[in-house]
């Protein structure tokens, strides 16, 4: 593929990736389930992506995984319950938010 065709097919599906992210972090309660499934799912898919290895690898890790994925919201989420003096809460998401993601990732070479 083109590198110019590349990087706009990776813009548009990193694009609406980012919006699906955007509907998940919706889904709040004790935690921010949203961006912990986004953070799961996405590295989830990376890890099956990897074990194939397509020529579609960087448009679906780079733009959907890449788009889908935000190691910054959670992050400031989990700064946000330090702050608001919530240690137990922003522990978890913390420990929650490292562990699912790198599980999820690993997964697929258990059955690849």
């Amino acid at each position: 593929m083109e590198t110019v065709t590349l990087a706009l097919s990776v813009a548009v599906l990193g694009g609406l990736a980012s919006v699906m992210r955007l509907g998940l972090a919706r889904w709040t309660g004790w935690l921010p389930w949203g961006i912990l499934f986004a953070n799961t799912a996405a590295s989830f898919l990376a890890g099956v992506e990897l074990i194939g290895a397509s020529v579609a690898s960087p448009l679906i890790i780079a733009g959907i995984c890449g788009g889908l994925s935000t190691f910054s919201t959670f992050a400031a989420q989990t700064v946000d319950f330090f702050r608001a003096g919530l240690r137990v809460r922003g522990t978890v998401n913390l420990l929650a938010n490292l562990v699912l993601p790198f599980t999820a990732a690993l997964t697929p070479l258990a059955f690849g």
